[in-house]
């Protein structure tokens, strides 16, 4: 796939890596890309820090050779700071930019940005209208449902949105006041596919290609992104690909999760350095190991290590007690 992204590209079935901070960077990425992510997003990007030359903002657009096509997610409050980031971004190599208006964080929204501009849509309409203007990639953006239960204004956020030029709309239907609790409202994507000519990116509780089959059903949309679900369980994109393929989803062994959570573990010592790469693994350990007899004692284990070395032999072990005592069959697909 070379680097530019038709408007159509949304438009047709795809599972995507969603923007999460801490979780997907270019190792994840490279290895959900791997497993039939068709795309993926960096995780939030501060336009400010990237605008400003910060080494930590500009890290975030770093990217591994073998992976999916990239959107940068940009986030902040000023046009013009905005417009400039996306230039860079553009520059780095990125395939998209997108624009964050969902986000819930209270650094985030204190701040201006994020879900604090579905209450201000004159001030998203200026920001989506420089970033358009200013770079010759598609523009895409993420929205939430509303700022608060009473304040679902979704379907104007989205018209105006498409009026800008915006290519494509993920839509994360809660309001910024339930954050990532309580149920997810996929009513409210349908409505929204309904009500534009663009592409709409349909996100939310997609955990299992059950999910994806009934996201898909309720909301009509071809492209999902796929957040939590994914943490830890990046198979779920092959599992995705073979239900949009017609073919029955194969779930991975505890053999395969160990495979791939070893490779993962290499790929951020090789991007991070062996002190960082082990740190930002630790939080992946309980969610490849979720399914595993005894995971207090594995994730006790591997978090208490501080190199790539004992955390190898620690997976060596946990490997061979799994065959001992005849726990590496291959489960049933989520």
């Amino acid at each position: 796939m070379p680097r530019g992204i038709r408007k159509s590209f949304f438009d047709e079935p795809r599972a995507c890596l969603a923007p999460m901070a801490g979780y997907s960077d270019a190792p994840f990425r490279l290895i959900c890309a791997g497993l039939g992510a068709d795309f993926a997003f960096t995780g939030l990007v501060s336009a400010d820090g990237l605008a400003r030359g910060m080494k930590k903002s500009a890290a975030l657009l770093d990217r591994l050779e073998g992976e999916a096509p990239l959107g940068v997610q940009l986030f902040g409050a000023n046009p013009e700071t905005l417009a400039r980031s996306a230039a860079i971004a553009g520059g780095s190599g990125a395939s998209f930019v997108d624009l964050n208006f969902g986000c819930p964080v209270k650094k985030v929204v204190t701040k201006n940005g994020g879900a604090a501009l579905m209450r201000d849509l004159v001030l998203m309409e200026r920001i989506a209208r420089a970033v358009v203007a200013e770079v010759g990639l598609p523009v895409t953006a993420k929205i939430r449902s509303g700022w608060s239960a009473g304040e679902r204004n979704f379907l104007e956020a989205g018209a105006m949105l498409e009026g800008c030029g915006i290519a494509a709309i993920t839509l994360h239907p809660r309001p910024r006041s339930q954050g990532f609790s309580g149920p997810a409202h996929w009513e409210d994507i349908a409505r929204l596919r309904e009500s534009l000519s663009i592409p709409v990116i349909a996100n939310g509780d997609v955990k299992s290609a059950a999910d994806y089959r009934e996201i898909t059903r309720v909301t009509g949309c071809a492209s999902v992104m796929i957040g939590r679900g994914a943490i830890g369980n990046p198979f779920i994109f092959r599992e995705i690909r073979a239900v949009a393929e017609g073919r029955e989803p194969r779930g991975a062994s505890n053999a395969e999760r160990l495979d791939v959570l070893e490779r993962h573990v290499k790929l951020q010592v090789a991007h991070f350095g062996e002190r960082l790469g082990i740190r930002e693994m630790r939080k992946f350990y309980r969610w490849y190991l979720k399914s595993f007899e005894g995971i207090k004692k594995y994730r006790g284990e591997l978090t208490g290590v501080e190199t790539c070395a004992e955390v190898l032999e620690s997976l060596a072990c946990i490997r061979e007690e799994l065959e001992k005592n005849g726990r590496s069959a291959p489960q049933k697909a989520s």
